[in-house]
């Protein structure tokens, strides 16, 4: 039989399935009731009780365990005891609606309580007008849009015109009849670029080879090499003249990309309850300042993102470059979730670089539950190592610190985990063991392995059709990793809203999402190359007004011959 008692400080019922393996509880977070502890029994009963339920503990109990009787400062005589005999009963869900933190210092016990859970409070879902029926290539642009093409049309032509100002050029140079670039152009080159992802060869030039193993004539049609190889070149992101002094951006140049990314992805869907935190790698094996190795990921050198991702989908919400300065973890978690996605009663799922105790009490603060793995240096109580040493297979410990559980199980090795979620209690998994016997974990498990594979999905998509290729400058490397992140996010959300039947079948892929998105980003192109004006047929003035921006330097500052 188990006594149950509401608190009115946060309005949850709370049982302790287990005996603690203290024998008292000095500790008390509620002010009108406490756990009588001994050996053989663990109970939250009212004050009014108190001397009955004492009595009958000291008659029961023969350890000869002295029972600690905390003082309490107030009396509530209209408390009652609910009696429950199935202790295995869970459904004490969503109890209360805001979370309760005592102003009292909370120790660690050994009892086992049922977490208050708030409700889910966020308006989940797309938050931008669609139509259900929308082709593919309109759902692209919801994240690659006319803005974001011209903009690197911009710098491009920028860039171009910096080079041609500050380089002299030879007599036969192929850039003497460069043209600079339009908005149709660079459609059309982020289309091409999209199809290398799919149509994968050894090098860029067996794309336009008329040798009949490679020969495909849409390459061509499309745009020939030596414009596309012009167009790679000068492919630029931000303005380096208007770069201030003292600026300490590592990722000044690709910034502008960053931030209309990031945006988009954050306005445009909010996840549902179930969320992740991991990083990504982008694969990068050459000189850069904020290079990482990391030999976990299939890319083991790189640059290294942080990713927030739904767990059901996959759909990345937002990101973070790594550019090599380190911050607190707990700092970076809070700003990864925002205030879009704080305080609303999210569930977020992370493994042992993020979790800590200090991070679940922080985000529990602002109604956000943690579930994860956890290392025993971020705040485990040292009895708690101490009983780690003695389990045997299939064993498990635990202690907890208010609403914050710590729990090691022993399988093959020892399993750390973490959570403001759950109680610690062991279930049978749909798993089995070689002797055909159901293997039982704590319930904290199963629900880590369900809800943080977003990230992992979101990588696995992301790697099947790989569009950048190797490259002296880090920032293209990024940027097409960026925006294949922004065509996997408009394959999730079109395959979750779309109603037309074609798409709806099971068997269209992401292949199949970005060859249609290619045919519309190139069909109505300009032919191979044929800009609006050549380069000596543009002045400064002209590039200065597209920009908006500093004025290019001037002819004076060009290189003398050789």
């Amino acid at each position: 039989m188990v006594v149950k008692n509401p608190c009115k400080l946060c309005g949850g019922l709370y049982y302790c399935q287990n005996p603690p393996r203290r024998k008292s509880s000095k500790n008390i977070s509620h002010s009108f009731s406490f756990t009588m502890a001994s050996r053989s029994k663990c109970r939250h009963v009212p004050t009014d009780q108190l001397e009955s339920v004492v009595k009958e503990i000291c008659a029961d109990d023969d350890s000869g365990d002295e029972i600690m009787i905390p003082e309490l400062n107030e009396v509530d005589s209209d408390n009652s005891t609910v009696i429950d005999n199935d202790p295995q009963d869970s459904n004490h869900e969503h109890l209360a609606t805001t979370s309760a933190v005592p102003d009292t210092p909370i120790s660690w016990t050994y009892g086992d309580i049922v977490p208050i859970i708030v409700p889910f409070t966020s308006s989940s879902g797309i938050k931008i007008d669609i139509t259900h029926k929308m082709h593919p290539f309109s759902w692209i642009k919801f994240f690659l849009d006319d803005d974001l093409v011209t903009h690197i049309t911009t710098e491009t032509n920028r860039y171009a015109h910096q080079h041609f100002n500050t380089h002299e050029l030879a007599p036969h140079s192929r850039e003497l009849n460069y043209k600079y670039v339009t908005s149709d152009e660079i459609w059309t080159y982020l289309g091409i670029v999209f199809m290398t992802g799919i149509d994968k060869r050894p090098e860029i030039e067996d794309y336009w080879s008329t040798r009949p193993l490679f020969h495909t004539p849409w390459y061509g049609q499309k745009m020939s090499l030596r414009r596309f190889q012009q167009i790679s070149k000068f492919l630029h992101f931000a303005d380096n003249d208007a770069r201030p002094a003292d600026c300490e951006d590592r990722l000044y140049k690709v910034r502008p990309i960053i931030d209309s990314l990031v945006g988009k992805f954050r306005n445009t869907y909010i996840p549902e309850k179930e969320i992740a935190i991991d990083e990504g790698m982008i694969a990068w094996k050459g000189r850069l300042i904020f290079r990482v190795y990391m030999p976990d990921k299939p890319d083991k050198y790189g640059i290294k993102a942080y990713l927030v991702c739904e767990s059901t989908s996959g759909y990345i919400w937002n990101f973070e470059i790594y550019c090599g300065k380190s911050r607190p973890i707990k700092e970076l978690v809070v700003d990864l979730l925002g205030p879009q996605l704080l305080d609303k009663g999210y569930h977020l799922y992370q493994d042992n670089y993020y979790n800590s105790v200090e991070l679940c009490e922080t985000l529990l603060q602002r109604n956000t539950y943690v579930c994860g793995t956890f290392r025993m240096d971020r705040g485990a109580p040292k009895e708690l190592k101490n009983d780690v040493k003695n389990l045997k297979k299939g064993e498990s410990v635990f202690s907890r610190k208010g609403q914050v559980l710590v729990q090691v199980w022993r399988d093959k090795r020892d399993v750390k985990l973490i959570s403001t979620l759950h109680t610690a209690k062991i279930v049978e998994s749909a798993k089995t063991n070689r002797k055909g016997e159901k293997i039982c974990r704590p319930e904290v498990t199963g629900d880590y392995n369900k809800h943080m594979r977003g990230v992992d999905r979101a990588d696995q998509m992301l790697h099947y059709y790989p569009c950048s290729r190797k490259t002296v400058k880090w920032t293209k490397k990024l940027v097409f990793f960026l925006l294949q992140m922004a065509a996997l996010n408009s394959f999730i959300l079109f395959k979750k809203y779309t109603t037309t039947e074609k798409y709806k079948k099971r068997n269209y892929k992401f292949k199949d999402f970005i060859l249609d998105c290619v045919e519309k980003m190139t069909e109505q192109n300009k032919q191979c190359g044929e800009g609006e004006q050549s380069r000596n047929e543009v002045d400064d003035e002209s590039i200065a007004s597209d920009s908006s921006a500093v004025t290019p330097p001037p002819a004076t500052l060009r290189r003398p011959p050789v």
